[in-house]
């Protein structure tokens, strides 16, 4: 079973769906294989440094601790505390081989401080003491590693702190900051490196217990970027949305041609209803057959002509109503002895709708 559609508005339909198709279609396509792109920074060269400090703490014969040496971070007596000994670990990873110069020293930097009452800490006096002189190294590879370690005796420093004490008169507190000062640089195929890692022991100094803090772990990444034009990834969403647009199109042009039939649009009913908006307001119904007797019959070309036949002669265009559209068919102004009569029927018949209001209108 087919539905029944005007042949010209199915025959649109069908053309539009099938363009909004294509069009969408496009667009789709364009989303899949066309994305887009735009300005990002990719890394060229990419590459971590990661540097760590431990410790290891020796005593002198005592009776407390029961061994000869700990590394757990806790609070030690430092009565009894022989020497400190620093274990620095330097491990520098990179994507891509690049060749690159480096150096480093480790110091212990004994300090004087005071605090404020925000906690602020203000250096009074400070001394470097060199523990590692300056060393070079190479890095030719992607992965470079680099281990040193260094004995602090801390009876040493807690005298040179007593003495600085003693001559200046100002028992500041103190701490010792042992340090590995490591600089990296050098050119690569994708621009300069220059890196400075700083990882350190923090000990108390003139202080009857010592607990060990620093920045002892460091993770330092870094990158060369450059920037690129760099395409988008497809927007899913996007085109999932226009598949559901096509396919509900296409079920929709697929009614119309397999489920749908054209029927051309009644010529007759057409004209009547244009004849009746231009000059409805001119004619005049009537409910019983208009019977013509001795008249003289003048056939009328057109629904213009018989207008101005109406103005002329001071008649009304009468006509006989009908529930059925096709019986009305005739309209006449009568006049003395002539009766002026449009037959729409012969006006209309074998034409095509545009034509026929056309001729009724000339």
């Amino acid at each position: 079973m087919k539905f029944g559609i005007n042949k010209n508005l199915r025959m649109g339909l069908i053309v539009v769906l099938i363009i909004a198709i294509a069009v969408i279609s496009f667009f789709l396509y364009r989303e899949v294989k066309y994305p887009g792109f735009e300005e990002q920074n990719v890394s060229v060269y990419s590459y971590n440094n990661k540097a760590s400090v431990g410790f290891t703490v020796y005593f002198k014969p005592n009776e407390l601790y029961e061994t000869e040496s700990m590394d757990k971070e806790q609070i030690y007596l430092t009565e009894f505390v022989d020497r400190i000994k620093a274990n620095f670990n330097y491990e520098f990873s990179a994507d891509r081989d690049a060749s690159l110069n480096g150096s480093y020293n480790i110091i212990a930097k004994a300090q004087g401080y005071t605090t404020d009452l925000n906690g602020n800490i203000k250096i009074i006096w400070e001394k470097d003491f060199t523990l590692v002189p300056e060393k070079n190294f190479t890095i030719n590879r992607k992965v470079f590693s680099l281990n040193e370690s260094v004995d602090i005796k801390l009876a040493d420093y807690n005298a040179f702190v007593a003495r600085i004490i003693e001559a200046s008169n100002v028992n500041s507190q103190a701490s010792l900051n042992v340090i590995m000062n490591i600089r990296l640089q050098g050119d690569t195929d994708y621009g300069p490196v220059e890196e400075a890692v700083t990882p350190s022991l923090t000990i108390p100094l003139n202080s009857s217990t010592i607990e060990i803090s620093g920045n002892r772990g460091i993770e330092q990444p870094g990158a060369i970027e450059e920037t690129r034009q760099v395409q988008l990834p497809v927007n899913r969403n996007r085109a999932i949305l226009y598949g559901i647009i096509i396919g509900l199109l296409g079920i929709i042009a697929c009614f119309l041609i397999f489920f749908t039939e054209g029927i051309l649009r009644d010529q007759y009913e057409k004209t009547l209803k244009q004849i009746f908006k231009k000059y409805g307001d001119r004619f005049v119904a009537l409910n019983s057959e208009i019977v013509v007797r001795g008249g003289n019959i003048v056939a009328v070309k057109s629904i213009d002509d018989l207008v101005r036949i109406s103005d002329e002669l001071g008649k009304p265009i009468i006509y006989k109503y009908s529930s059925n559209y096709r019986e009305i068919n005739k309209f006449h102004v009568i006049d003395e002895n002539k009766i002026y009569m449009l037959d729409l029927s012969d006006l209309i018949e074998d034409k095509k709708p545009d034509e026929a209001v056309a001729d009724s209108s000339k």
